[in-house]
């Protein structure tokens, strides 16, 4: 199990339970040599020498010699523990072996108990392995409870301790008590201590208490002294929340500022990734290509309503309705109708969008009898059109057609209807075999790429527009 959670306080109470015919030997520091574990062993267990050593004197030399008698120690005689430290390691297996065979026979059993067994070197758990071999036909003569830390686990997994780890037949795993398992277990340490009916944690303090301690019992422990030194200067025979916020302050120290932190983020962090997803998907809703509100090329009105005029930014183009509708009341596609050379074009993809210029409102169309294209009437036969007269430029390139209509009246609502959409949109009257033609056009526009722009949006709405490439004819 994990550090905390009460491996070594189990073995002591493992200790207290066991039949007076089990014998034990608890090894609580494992950082010892081969030998140094073998010695406790038979100390904790009592084993008498195997054989009597006595000195005996050799009358030539004046020397002396240890001399092995063959007498087996009979049960019962005092236990003289200095002959371990002077005893070689195979008198020290034949002495265990012999004490685990007569505690059989008795009808005993005979148990290793090692603490902190993560901290066990190889050739310590090798020699385990040994001892494990001291068996009958039938049964084993020694059990062996390895008692550790998570990291037990990875060291039985090593190739060298592999026949050592096969030889382990029951494992368990110590978890962190439950938040219910926390307040059983207090309660149970009040009653043991003799102040049951005195002392009472309220609920508010249990939670504070299984929120700072994850359900380890060595930090309820330590929590719930603090506590009630607390509620001691307090006075208090209840001991709430706010006596347990003083007893982890203690406890932690540095650690303070950050523990109470997290212990306040911790609950809310499921609220706030929420938040943010939601907040996430309220904006790709609100702004992306199909969202409500779309980007600038597709917008055409300002957010005051009014009309902007042609942007900077870029339309595409395709084949209009009119453009098989050559002949004497419509212009060829191939040249516009005020006389200048025309090519039409396939826009490919829009370039940004540049800042969009207003359009002039509608209120401020000048009449029919103030406004004529400054051009020779009698070599163009062009007539500007009263609603919204074309901007002269110096440098006019490019054009969109939108309509060829047969009378004033239809283009005039078909130019209204263009500037109410946010284009600047005018018409061309064109004389040609005794025919009248209104011609519809948004523009003009000095750069390729607006054109696009305002090509693309037209189609948006549905219509055939045509774009032109316009140079002077001379």
């Amino acid at each position: 199990g994990d550090v905390g959670t009460g491996k070594t306080t189990l073995c002591r109470c493992l200790l207290d339970r066991l039949e007076k015919n089990i014998q034990v030997a608890l090894v609580l520091n494992p950082l010892l040599s081969d030998m140094d574990l073998l010695r406790a062993c038979v100390h904790d267990l009592r084993v008498q020498p195997l054989y009597d050593s006595r000195e005996k004197p050799i009358l030539a030399g004046g020397g002396k010699i240890k001399e092995l008698r063959g007498t087996r120690h009979e049960d019962g005689q005092d236990h003289d523990p200095r002959w371990i430290h002077s005893a070689s390691k195979t008198e020290l297996l034949e002495a265990l072996n012999a004490f685990l065979l007569q505690q059989h026979e008795n009808g005993g059993s005979t148990v290793v108990i090692i603490d902190e067994a993560q901290n066990l070197s190889q050739e310590v758990m090798e020699q385990l392995r040994i001892l494990s071999n001291l068996e009958t036909e039938k049964e084993k003569l020694l059990q062996i409870i390895f008692v550790g830390q998570l990291e037990l686990n990875g060291k039985l997994k090593l190739p060298d301790l592999k026949q050592l780890n096969q030889r382990i037949s029951i494992r368990y795993e110590i978890s962190p008590l439950s938040r219910e398992e926390t307040k059983s277990y207090i309660s149970h340490r009040i009653l043991v201590a003799g102040a049951g009916s005195r002392i009472a944690f309220t609920r508010s303090a249990l939670n504070e208490i299984y929120n700072y301690s994850k359900g380890y019992p060595r930090l309820i422990n330590m929590v719930c002294d603090r506590a009630l030194l607390a509620g001691y200067n307090d006075q208090a025979d209840t001991i709430d929340a706010r006596q347990i916020k003083q007893a982890v302050r203690s406890l932690l120290g540095a650690e303070e500022k950050s523990y109470f932190v997290e212990q306040f983020l911790k609950p809310r962090a499921s609220l706030f990734a929420s938040a943010l997803f939601f907040a996430a998907g309220l904006a790709f809703f609100l702004f992306s290509e199909n969202g409500f509100f779309r980007p600038a090329q597709d917008a055409w009105r300002s957010p005051s309503g009014e009309a902007p005029g042609p942007t900077s930014s870029t339309p595409m183009m395709a084949d209009g309705d009119h453009r098989g509708q050559s002949g004497p009341g419509h212009p060829a596609p191939g040249r516009s109708p005020s006389g200048e050379k025309a090519a039409l074009l396939e826009p490919g993809p829009a370039e940004a969008p540049s800042p969009v210029p207003p359009a002039p409102s509608a209120r401020a169309v000048p009449s029919a009898a103030n406004v004529v294209e400054g051009k020779d009437a009698a070599q163009e036969k062009i007539i500007e059109t009263p609603v919204s007269p074309a901007p002269m430029r110096e440098h006019e390139t490019y054009r969109i057609q939108i309509d060829s209509l047969s009378s004033e009246t239809p283009a005039n609502d078909s130019v209204h209807r263009l500037q109410e959409e946010g284009f600047n949109a005018y018409w061309k009257k064109v004389d040609a075999g005794g025919k009248s033609t209104y011609v519809v056009y948004v523009g003009p526009f000095d750069d390729l790429n607006a054109a696009k722009i305002h090509f693309n949006a037209l189609r948006q709405t549905g219509r055939s527009p045509m774009l032109f490439s316009v140079s002077k004819s001379g």
